[in-house]
């Protein structure tokens, strides 16, 4: 039998069999066709569809073999007969002659010739169905790979949310698309970018999640096919979607980490059924779109941070603006300052003001931390320093900080504060302490703390302080600082406390006061060890020379 492979259109794609050549060795041919039934001569030939998920690709045709040479027995065909010829003594021409005969006999087996056709043809079509679906799984992975470079090329929301809505409708090759999101606050979906739609249809309004089954069912993740929104029932716009010219819709939630962030809306013209590809293909578009706006309102976010920090940066700068550039030059005294941030901006901070020979000498510790403890700090250093400038008498100076604070600020924001003014010719010290925390005074090995003052600044507009003076000796020395020294917590959770500090001045009494404050501030990082610090700190050291 010769056979032909045909396209669709019944052209052949094929050479014709050559029996000749194949009667030579194509044993398993030889046995097919042995059988009882014959097809004479002139019947037409028979031909077997190759179906490919139901639609007929192509066919298979045989028929019978007409050559003008003569038939010759193949060496399987003469075995099988010469067994039964043995007992006739023929010689060689006449066993040819009967050969010859019983070739011709045995004809063409239609039986045999259906059954080889039509194992063929589901042969082909199983190949031919393997290759389709290659192809669909091509063409998925080229479609995903397009629409993954074109979104991942955007960082902003609406960049993404438009690219993705042209791309999906390219891609599937529908009307036109649009994306919605979810407001999680008000349970609203409401659209955010369009393809190939007017600005009336996209301006109609957002749609509710409660009682909307269409797209309720897409945030569950299912796929949901409209067939005909100007008739379906649970459309909500029908006459908008008539006006539009759109009919058949499928719709598919996009969902991150079981969180649902939207829907993805394609738009057909004309009544159209979609496949189990386009409906694959769509729930990755929708998984791929979820995945890029979560990235893209994470880009939003980190930009933003950006942004927030190179401000907290700028701030930071200005705040170590704030502080005195160098120590200045007192006879009998020396003065050594430091102030150490946990976080870029802070609440603590000195001061030094020199007052016409004195230098007035500012610790505080506002409460809080970040740019509100910051801002806070700025304004409590630039009252004290405006009331420093034209009094001398401490108490009133800390009095009006206070007032002011009281008037400017929230109940619970305040502030403690150390203020003290030296006199380098007659040694003396003049000091009122707010609520901070006691300066310690170190003579001759003895500890003196100074307390006097008053309660916070900040909270009662009416508190009254009080002033204290010293009269400092050759020897003497000085520590003012913040809490963050005495709260300093080591990894078993203990403070490094006041009287760690005083061991740590004591076995610098008779250096110089920068290398007390290095030598303190050394005890409590040996103390502290890798742990974080949770508060500023902030140290003034002064010593009385001889």
């Amino acid at each position: 039998m010769e056979t032909l492979i045909l396209d669709g259109n019944g052209r052949a794609i094929t050479q014709p069999t050559e029996l000749d050549r194949l009667h030579e060795g194509d044993k398993a041919l030889d046995w097919l066709i042995e059988g009882d039934e014959e097809m004479p001569d002139g019947d037409q030939p028979l031909a077997a569809p190759i179906v490919v998920e139901g639609a007929v690709i192509g066919s298979i045709v045989i028929q019978r073999h007409r050559s003008s040479q003569p038939l010759v027995a193949t060496p399987m065909q003469k075995a099988l007969l010469g067994s039964r010829l043995k007992s006739l003594n023929l010689n060689d021409a006449e066993l040819d002659e009967v050969y010859a005969a019983a070739l011709e006999c045995a004809g063409f087996n239609r039986a045999a010739g259906v059954q080889f056709l039509n194992i063929l043809a589901n042969h082909l079509a199983r190949l031919c169905y393997q290759e389709f679906q290659l192809s669909q799984r091509v063409d998925e992975l080229s479609a995903l790979y397009r629409l993954s470079t074109v979104l991942a090329a955007h960082r902003d929301v609406q960049q993404v949310l438009d690219t993705a809505a042209r791309s999906a409708a390219e891609v599937l090759g529908v009307k036109a698309a649009s994306v919605r999101l979810l407001n999680p606050d008000n349970q609203e979906l409401v659209i955010r970018a369009g393809y190939n739609l007017s600005s009336t249809y996209l301006d109609k309004g957002p749609l509710r999640l409660q009682g909307n089954d269409l797209f309720a069912a897409a945030l569950r993740g299912q796929i949901v096919y409209v067939a005909d929104m100007r008739t379906d029932p649970r459309v909500v716009y029908p006459d908008d979607a008539r006006r539009e010219g759109i009919v058949s819709a499928i719709i598919a939630g996009m969902i991150y980490q079981n969180q649902p962030i939207g829907v993805l809306q394609l738009f057909t013209e004309t009544r159209r059924t979609f496949s189990r590809f386009e409906i694959n293909l769509l729930r990755a578009m929708a998984q791929l779109l979820a995945a890029a706006i979560e990235n893209a309102r994470l880009e939003e976010m980190r930009q933003e941070s950006r942004d927030v920090q190179r401000q907290l940066k700028l701030a930071a700068d200005v705040q170590y603006r704030m502080l005195p550039a160098r120590s200045p030059e007192l006879p009998n005294f020396e003065i050594a300052a430091r102030y150490v941030p946990c976080f870029e901006l802070g609440g603590d901070f000195y001061d030094l003001i020199e007052l016409q020979g004195h230098v007035g000498i500012a610790v505080g510790d506002v409460v809080g931390k970040g740019i509100a403890a910051s801002l806070l700090m700025a304004g409590v250093r630039s009252s004290l320093r405006a009331f420093a400038e034209n009094l001398y008498d401490l108490n009133e100076i800390i009095r009006r900080v206070n007032v002011a604070l009281c008037h400017d600020t929230l109940d619970n924001e305040f502030a403690t504060l150390f203020y003290g003014v030296i006199d380098p010719q007659r040694r003396r010290l003049t000091y009122c302490s707010a609520g901070h925390e006691p300066a310690i005074l170190l003579r001759d090995g003895q500890v003196r703390l100074l307390d006097v003052g008053g309660m916070i600044v900040g909270i009662d507009p009416r508190q009254v302080y009080h002033r204290d003076l010293l009269d400092m000796r050759p020897g003497d020395l000085l520590v003012i600082h913040t809490d963050g020294l005495t709260d300093a917590l080591s990894f078993e959770g203990k403070r490094f406390g006041r009287d760690r500090i005083i061991s740590a001045i004591k076995a610098m009494a008779d250096k110089p006061a920068r290398d007390v404050l290095n030598h303190v501030l050394w005890e409590m990082r040996r103390y502290v060890g890798l742990n974080q610090s949770t508060d500023d700190t902030t140290i003034v050291v002064v010593r009385c020379r001889d």
